[in-house]
């Protein structure tokens, strides 16, 4: 490790010691794990790392906003295979003490342990831990990792100049509007705006698309940077993530990412489309799936590497 990487990392102890990483418990029934995923998962020495990925609506940290963004993120350290599983964010599911709702309300309800739980409840998995970033730590991230390449198409350009200019609201120096489609770097406010489209195409099916172009840019960025990009992300990357990591798992993470010979990231979108269907319930529309069929699709993507359909 380089002099600035070590003194970077010797700052990010520092400000941990401050201000300490939220902690979530550790007991399987405290997180929604059933004895059968535990036992099943135990049996796998080759099990991946499962954390949840949350990017909420929340504007600032005194609130607590929807998870927009819902995706697993699966980590094997023994293949350095890695994996994004999006959850869309309509799906009716059963939230612990509250019934059943949309599954992005878990979070602003009951924050990543809800959040977590409801995951692990639904979809018989085993996350322990978790990353959130709202839209402005989003951005910064997006920033210092040079921005995002994105093939914008004609359709969505209204759409994200006017999110934009929501985004904009903090008083900096404004966020110019993007004059054309193609394919183009965006910065990291206007990657936020391109990832809030919902009106353009398929709903909310092409929104989450569009948050798994900007993180698959992200990462495809950091993949195979090794230590060169080590201080970013000790400085500019961990400080932005609100996690219940500590910090040797972290830089595990981190690691795995910048030293992964892995190019590829395989990616799903789930509840699929042949499980699931739209429903209107007391005038609020919901995606009501297939709960078992669903568990299925993603334990057979996240352990079998079996390619999910539609």
């Amino acid at each position: 490790m380089t002099s600035t990487a070590q003194a970077q990392l010797d700052t990010l102890r520092i400000r941990s010691q401050q201000k300490p990483f939220p902690k979530l418990p550790r007991s399987s029934e405290a997180l929604g794990i059933s004895p059968a995923v535990a036992q099943r998962n135990s049996k796998n020495l080759n099990t991946p790392v499962n954390i949840a990925l949350f990017g909420t609506d929340s504007r600032n940290s005194q609130v607590e906003g929807n998870a927009d963004v819902i995706i697993i993120l699966s980590i094997n350290p023994s293949t350095q295979k890695i994996k994004m599983s999006s959850i869309l964010r309509d799906t009716y599911v059963d939230i612990e003490g509250i019934g059943m709702n949309k599954i992005n309300a878990a979070y602003a309800q009951g924050g990543p342990l809800l959040a977590i739980k409801t995951i692990n409840q639904n979809f018989a998995l085993d996350i322990k831990d978790y990353i959130h970033v709202d839209f402005l730590s989003a951005a910064a991230i997006v920033d210092a990792l040079g921005g995002v390449t994105i093939d914008l198409k004609a359709q969505e350009l209204t759409y994200l100049n006017n999110y934009v200019k929501e985004i904009s609201f903090e008083g900096d120096i404004p966020v110019a509007p993007i004059m054309k489609a193609g394919l183009q770097k965006l910065n990291g406010k206007q990657a936020v705006a391109y990832t809030r489209i919902r009106d353009a195409g398929r709903g909310d099916y092409d929104r989450t698309d569009r948050q798994k172009m900007v993180l698959v840019s992200l990462f495809s960025s950091m993949h195979g940077g090794g230590v060169s990009l080590l201080p970013v992300f000790l400085s500019k990357v961990l400080p932005n993530l609100e996690t219940s990591m500590n910090q040797l798992s972290l830089l595990s993470i981190g690691s795995s990412i910048l030293n992964s010979k892995t190019k590829l990231i395989e990616q799903g979108r789930f509840p699929l489309d042949s499980a699931s269907k739209g429903e209107r319930i007391n005038n609020i529309w919901y995606l009501r799936t297939d709960l078992k069929a669903t568990s299925t699709s993603l334990y057979n993507f996240i352990y079998k590497d079996v390619v999910p359909g539609k």
